[in-house]
């Protein structure tokens, strides 16, 4: 046997200067692949959580508009209840009335601003 071949290195890879060019170039089109899918999953999930930030703002705001709307509505009943309380009729009908005395040329004196204003019925 020759000495030169048993004193060569086996164990340097002979690869083409083309396939090393070939297998950096997959590698970099893989880890873009890899970091174009993990930005999109990184997207998708924020706007998941965006959704669900939104969602549960509007359930918050319908459900004080719910409570205004209730508010409302028992304000106006209030209002009715105090006009009904007011109303000349009520007034009429009090005990305090008929402990007033009766007049018999009633003259009604209106001030405003100083000035006095007399009305004979």
């Amino acid at each position: 046997m020759n000495s030169n071949i048993v004193t060569k290195d086996f164990s340097q890879n002979y690869f083409s200067k083309r396939k090393k060019e070939k297998e950096k170039f997959t590698f970099w089109v893989n880890s873009t692949y890899i970091a174009l899918l993990s930005i999109i999953s990184m997207l998708l999930l924020y706007y998941v959580w965006i959704l669900n930030v939104n969602a549960t703002k509007w359930y918050n705001i319908r459900q004080l508009e719910i409570e205004k709307k209730n508010l409302l509505m028992e304000k106006e009943k209030l209002d009715v209840k105090i006009a009904e309380l007011e109303s000349l009729s009520n007034i009429m009908s009090e005990s305090d009335m008929e402990n007033m005395e009766k007049i018999e040329n009633p003259d009604y004196l209106v001030i405003k601003n100083d000035v006095q204003y007399v009305y004979n019925y």
